[in-house]
């Protein structure tokens, strides 16, 4: 660490210069941070919009008799249709684009069902001593 007599020193060199320019480049670096800020916002959001589609879809699924559910893009968006047999009933996130059309390459084998699904981790137990 170093010597405060070395830190008071550093300041009353540097202090000055360091004050002139946070007064000249200070606006444009707080305007680039809050630029920056927006992207990154809408990727978190668009990421949570995602993650709750696919826990809605669960638990709709979950809710229906013999439910299953399937994911399927449409326009470079994700969909998952939820099925109550062979029927599709649900997507999530909502849309009002037809069934048809949201299942028109999908493969009907690839749907699952809801406890396939679930992402569960098992950790082995500590053992007692």
């Amino acid at each position: 660490m170093a010597a405060p007599t070395k830190i008071a020193r550093l300041a009353l060199k540097y202090g000055p210069v360091v004050y002139t320019l946070a007064q000249k480049y200070g606006p444009q670096v707080a305007e680039q941070l809050l630029r920056q800020r927006e992207p990154a916002q809408r990727l978190v959001s668009a990421q949570r919009g995602r993650t709750s589609a696919r826990r809605l879809a669960l638990r709709h699924a979950d809710s229906v008799v013999d439910g299953s559910l399937q994911q399927v893009f449409h326009a470079g968006e994700a969909y998952w249709v939820v099925f109550s047999r062979n029927e599709p009933v649900g997507s999530h996130p909502h849309t009002n684009i037809p069934y048809e059309s949201l299942l028109l390459n999908a493969d009907p084998l690839r749907r699952v069902r809801p406890e396939e699904l679930r992402r569960t981790v098992h950790l082995p137990r500590r053992g007692r001593r």
